[in-house]
């Protein structure tokens, strides 16, 4: 975290130490009786409600990463019901191979910005290559797992019932899909998150100066690192706004995408084991 926020924390310290020879002057300016009770309230209150909303949202993509798992475990065991001919094997075993494509286009998907899937792990796309599928994404193969399913009720290897069954599924599967790709697209207002970090720069500029105005070089150090303190306190919430980027606060996209290929195709399937060529941040 540190290392990653240093030139942040350098410019800080660097304000620090060239106001040090005029403090005095700009104290007297900078502080009058009940500016820094104010701001410190008002700190208070900003950060609080951007800490609320930036866990809101991290929370809610944990909840919905959890229904892709319980709806894909749902998926193996009602195409097991449905399916169960040792002729259907085959076409069984393409639609879990389908549902494991789907949730890694999802996972590779919510790692930028605009959505779309520059590349894939090499293993993905090989699996996307033997399911005949060019250039995978999200949509994509939701599209064609609709299409074998209206394939399977034309064979009659499905009935009414059943294939309502399967609908069902792929419906709660692409209503948390929907709900990820809406935290990845909205993020918080730029105008809030600029706010939010001016304040923290002010506010903790003019603690500082009011340890320093104490006239002891501990007072000093004191009031330097609460500046510091401050400014990180702020990152981290930026840091959550976003549970998929970020590797150092992001959830572990390719472990649950690795315990869905495990639950599905096999423990012993590429995919379930640990990605080594990962392209981007792979989040652990």
């Amino acid at each position: 975290m540190i290392r990653h926020e240093q030139r942040s924390l350098l410019i800080a310290t660097a304000v620090c130490l060239v106001t040090l020879p005029v403090h005095d002057t700009i104290a007297a300016v900078l502080l009058p009786e009940d500016l820094l009770q104010v701001l410190g309230f008002l700190l208070a209150f900003f950060l609080g409600f951007r800490f609320s909303q930036a866990y809101n949202r991290w929370w809610e993509a944990r909840v919905l990463w959890g229904a892709l798992v319980n709806e894909s475990r749902n998926w193996r065991d009602l195409l097991t019901t449905v399916l169960p001919r040792r002729s259907s094997f085959a076409i069984r075993q393409r639609l879990l191979q389908l549902e494991v494509l789907l949730v890694w286009c999802v996972n590779a998907s919510l790692r930028t910005r605009d959505g779309q899937i520059g590349s894939l792990p090499s293993a993905v796309q090989g699996l996307a290559e033997s399911l005949r599928i060019q250039d995978p994404s999200v949509q994509l193969v939701l599209q064609v797992m609709a299409r074998h399913q209206r394939e399977l009720v034309e064979q009659q290897q499905l009935n009414s019932i059943e294939r309502a069954d399967l609908i069902h599924v792929q419906q709660e599967l692409t209503r948390a899909i929907g709900g990820l790709e809406r935290i990845r697209s909205q993020p918080l207002p730029a105008s809030s998150t600029f706010c939010i970090r001016a304040l923290t720069w002010v506010y903790g500029y003019l603690v500082f100066l009011k340890m320093d105005a104490l006239g002891l070089l501990s007072a000093a150090v004191v009031g330097w690192l609460a500046f510091l303190t401050l400014l990180m306190a702020e990152r981290i919430g930026m840091f959550l706004e976003n549970p998929f980027r970020d590797p150092r606060f992001a959830l572990p996209l390719d472990r649950i995408c690795q315990l869905i290929t495990a639950n599905l195709l096999g423990d012993d399937h590429p995919l379930a084991q640990h990605q080594r060529n990962h392209p981007g941040p792979v989040v652990t």
